[in-house]
């Protein structure tokens, strides 16, 4: 291969790990057989990679990595930042930084920094999901950027300081008040085990790092000082040496923009521009790390090559725009309620054929999306009227197909019934306080006048009919609508197509992608009808739909699950009959033959 195809090839992730040298994988035993004593911590690479992307790339990703915890870490719904300050100026190396907490001792500080001066201190709480399950957890980050220096004997056998380049580290250390579990606990790693959240590892500190290319740039993986038997031993651990330089305190540019407007830059990364480190902050007491802490370590590691490479070429993922009608945090409240009361039950006693973890999980959601955007129109109706109080929204859910969306509503308290063309198994489940029944709808001859909101979870055909049942039944009936499909393709014809309906409608359309485990989650709401002047044109709205619906033909109901099932076994009992009169005339001819002979 010439070396001008080789310098076309786009570059791949190729990582090297060193989790079988970490200290505590290793016995911690001396080689006289006594046990090593644990001293204080220090740090000890877990990974490296070649990176075709530069420092200021990595500074660009570890800012999003801090402000964006929740698209990182899933289990994290939100992030407060308790301090952020700019450092270096000022400041002395081995003065303490941070806010007193116990866990931040000033020689912890420097053992951290390595008694380095850091340009940024940020102090964050991390707030999980399952707010009555993990623990709210603060974190301390520091941002770092050194030289190094490359050492090297003279004739003289005097020390030579060469300068080789500079090193980025973003750290990330948990804050644990130690005092307060001195009582529980006899170490710090159980305090880390007692205190942090089952998704943040219980090490007392980790870094990423990126080190640009410079000339003979494997020696800055080298240990400086260390014995050979000892590398030999220990060969993957990487304790990294700094020059002191107290004005080396540049900043990197950490501007998010992308630089190019945020279009791709049709650009093929095939050169090596430097490293991407991962370290570990140990004492060697951890316990041994699980197959799952590694896999998430690599994960994490995987993800900020990705983040790099995209960054770099200009990519920005599609953002859609949630939470429109639904705060985030009433939303992650009452999904948090609800999974709590309904989600163990449903998945451990599922009675369908159908995957419980897929249906459950997404009605619950949506059933959580339903009840916080009713609980602030319920508000609205309240704040309007005076003060007057208003009751729960009533509802009826047609095509409910398992009935778990109705049966949580009901639940809440919500007066309201799911209609299905066939009956499931799990409604008989249910219990009387749950209203679900099968039916067929002929949607142009149907009406709903006693409910507030008519939902089409599961509607499939009767979609397009909905806003249309709710517009004949009053005015007042609100619609709500699931397309099911992504939004791409045909599915985006027919979405757009259930717009214009709704529009003919004289609704206000409202659009919301939900935060469901699905990516069918486009919901189409009509809270309101629009103001129109004078019956004239109110008449002529309704003249329109009634030619919408004469042009649309008759409709035909699909044919149930049960119905499809027992005319599967009806063809097949024929075929089988007529398979089995065609043997008896068969045998029959034979016995007629024999006798004849």
């Amino acid at each position: 291969m010439s070396g001008e195809e080789s310098s076309n090839l786009e570059f791949t992730y190729d990582p090297i790990f060193y989790f079988e040298n970490l200290p505590n994988n290793q016995g911690q035993t001396r080689k006289d057989g006594g046990v090593v004593e644990v001293t204080q911590p220090k740090w000890y690479q877990a990974a490296k990679a070649p990176v075709p992307f530069n420092e200021d790339v990595f500074w660009k990703v570890m800012e999003r990595w801090v402000l964006e915890a929740p698209s990182i870490i899933p289990p994290i719904s939100k992030v407060d930042i308790i301090h952020d300050h700019e450092l270096g100026h000022g400041q002395k190396d081995g003065e303490i930084l941070n806010l007193s907490v116990p866990a931040f001792t000033a020689e912890r500080e420097q053992l951290l920094l390595e008694s380095k001066l850091p340009f940024r201190s940020v102090r964050r709480r991390l707030l999980p999901k399952r707010a009555n399950k993990d623990p709210i957890m603060e974190e301390q980050l520091y941002y770092v950027r050194s030289q190094y220096s490359k050492v090297e004997a003279t004739e003289q056998s005097e020390d030579e300081v060469t300068m080789v380049g500079t090193k980025n580290h973003a750290i990330f250390s948990p804050v644990i008040d130690l005092q307060s579990a001195k009582e529980q606990v006899q170490s710090e790693i159980e305090a880390m085990t007692i205190k942090l959240p089952f998704y943040y590892p219980k090490v007392r500190g980790f870094r990423y790092g990126f080190i640009p290319d410079q000339e003979d740039d494997e020696d800055i993986f080298h240990h400086h000082g260390e014995e050979e038997e000892e590398e030999s031993q220990l060969e993957g651990i990487r304790n990294y040496e700094y020059i002191k330089d107290e004005n080396y305190q540049k900043q990197p540019n950490i501007d998010n923009g992308s630089g190019n407007g945020g279009k791709a830059k049709s650009t093929t990364l095939s050169k090596r521009a430097g490293w991407i480190t991962l370290d570990l902050f140990l004492v060697g007491d951890e316990g041994e790390f699980t197959d799952k802490m590694q896999y998430a370590f690599k994960e994490l590691f995987k993800k900020l090559y990705k983040w790099g490479v995209n960054t770099t070429k200009g990519f920005t993922k599609s953002r859609v725009q949630h939470d429109v009608m639904v705060p985030k945090e009433l939303y992650l409240e009452t999904y948090a309620r609800l999974k709590d009361k309904h989600a163990q039950k449903w998945v451990q006693s599922w009675p369908e054929k159908t995957d419980p973890r897929k249906f459950v999980f997404e009605d619950i959601a949506i059933a959580s999306w339903l009840v916080a955007l009713w609980e602030l129109e319920r508000k609205r109706n309240h704040d309007s009227s005076g003060g007057q109080q208003t009751k729960k929204q009533t509802f009826v859910d047609l095509g409910c197909g398992n009935g778990l969306l109705t049966h949580i509503l009901n639940q809440e308290g919500h007066e309201g019934k799911g209609i299905d063309i066939a009956s499931r198994k799990v409604w008989e489940v249910y219990g009387s306080t749950t209203h679900v029944e099968a039916q067929t709808i002929i949607p142009n001859e149907t009406t709903f006048d006693s409910v507030d909101w008519i939902i089409g979870n599961h509607a499939d055909e009767l979609a397009p009919w909905i806003p249309i049942i709710a517009m004949r039944s009053k005015p007042l009936t609100s619609r709500y609508q699931f397309p099911k499909g992504a939004p791409e393709g045909k599915y985006k014809a027919y979405q757009d197509y259930i717009c214009s309906i709704i529009n003919t409608c004289g609704y206000s359309l409202e659009t919301e992608i939900l935060r469901i485990p699905s990516t069918k989650n486009v919901a189409l709401v009509g809270m309101a009808l629009t103001k129109e002047n004078g019956q004239e044109q109110k008449q002529h709205r309704y003249e329109e739909v009634d030619d919408l619906v004469r042009r649309s033909g008759m409709f035909v109901a699909r044919v149930s699950d049960k119905e499809k099932q027992a005319l599967q076994k009806s063809k097949q009992a024929a075929k089988q009959q007529t398979r089995e009169h065609e043997e008896d005339q068969l045998l029959h001819k034979e016995n007629g033959s024999s006798n004849m002979a």
